[in-house]
């Protein structure tokens, strides 16, 4: 990103969560993988204690990926006011599809019963596809391209999750393979829903003032999966993350003034305890800014930071004249950082 993007109307109308009903916690699945702990003598209790991750949620048996997205969206328009009608344009910003065709976002709009002139596409970028959703209704609001536009996501870790635990099981498993497939265990179900429009309709709504995104494709090979499984190098993903979001940090100073002490709350990607502590560090943020979901729900990818932002909001954390910062980093690799100040 070259320039400053100058939002003067875009805002964050209306934001609702949705979150599995089934919880699993850490120790449950250690229980699961039993066999392997003895083998490989790991200790109990080392799943919470590397992850900070005590439950994760999870959809029914059978549940496809919009289910979470739809049951926010749901939420939103039985809270807030604001109808299906209303919606101009619907970005499904999961990385878990319901199909590779037709679109997940298709299904939704369905589902939702949006008007038929709204327009519907799957928008992925691993876990930061809600922030470019965001960024890029946001942008056609400024244009006068639409009025509203509907974001959403909706993740299911459970069938991901349940061939993780086939996998670990399987004969032949060492220490090595533990950790490049412990990643998975992390991960939690749960949805997210957020109107974009302009300030005009409601001028006390979190205003868009900066955007800035940058990326690392030559670590892409870092972080795969699918619904088999997922790999990852723990160590140099997290290395490599964090030293873009430093850069992207820098990108923002640069282009907005950016301070790290100037942030009221910091809604950053929910990994883990020490991916987060590390993002923390690196860019000299305040730990007590920074709100938290994933010991209680698990790592929800791009479902993280709106259903975050959600619930800090209900904690009575995110405040008139604050500003808000959205941060995260996916697989790709990419960081995205969105800056929201609170009327």
């Amino acid at each position: 990103m070259r320039q400053k993007t100058n939002f003067t109307k875009a805002a964050i109308l209306a934001w609702a969560r949705d979150e599995g009903p089934d919880k699993l916690d850490s120790f449950a699945l250690e229980e699961i993988l039993e066999p392997l702990f003895s083998s490989l003598r790991l200790a109990p209790g080392i799943l919470e204690d590397l992850t900070g991750v005590k439950t994760r949620r999870l959809y029914p048996h059978g549940s496809p990926p919009s289910r979470g997205a739809i049951k926010a969206a749901q939420n939103l328009f039985l809270t807030t006011g604001y109808r299906p009608e209303d919606m101009d344009l619907i970005y499904s910003t999961s990385v878990g599809r319901d199909y590779l065709e037709p679109s997940t976002a298709s299904i939704i709009h369905s589902q939702l019963e949006l008007p038929e002139r709204a327009a519907n596409l799957d928008l992925g970028s691993a876990c930061l596809g809600f922030i470019d959703g965001i960024y890029l209704a946001a942008l056609q609001v400024e244009m006068g391209l639409i009025d509203r536009a509907l974001v959403v996501a909706g993740e299911n870790a459970r069938p991901l999750l349940e061939n993780t635990l086939a996998t670990l099981l399987s004969p032949g498993i060492g220490l090595k393979d533990f950790f490049r497939h412990f990643a998975s265990l992390t991960l939690g179900s749960g949805g997210a829903a957020m109107v974009v429009g302009s300030s005009e309709e409601n001028p006390r709504a979190p205003r868009l003032r900066g955007f800035v995104s940058m990326t690392d494709p030559a670590s892409n090979d870092l972080c795969r999966g699918d619904i088999t499984g997922m790999e990852t190098d723990p160590a140099l993903l997290m290395t490599r993350g964090v030293l873009l979001a430093k850069k992207t940090f820098e990108k923002g100073r640069e282009l907005y003034g950016w301070d790290p002490l100037g942030f009221d709350l910091i809604v950053c990607h929910q990994v883990s305890y020490a991916n987060t502590l590390r993002f923390a560090e690196t860019l000299s943020l305040a730990w007590d800014k920074i709100p938290l979901s994933y010991p209680q729900y698990g790592n929800m990818g791009p479902v993280a930071i709106p259903f975050t932002f959600s619930l800090a909001f209900d904690q009575g954390r995110i405040l008139a004249g604050s500003q808000v910062a959205l941060m995260g980093i996916g697989s790709g690799l990419t960081c995205a950082m969105l800056e929201l100040t609170i009327p």
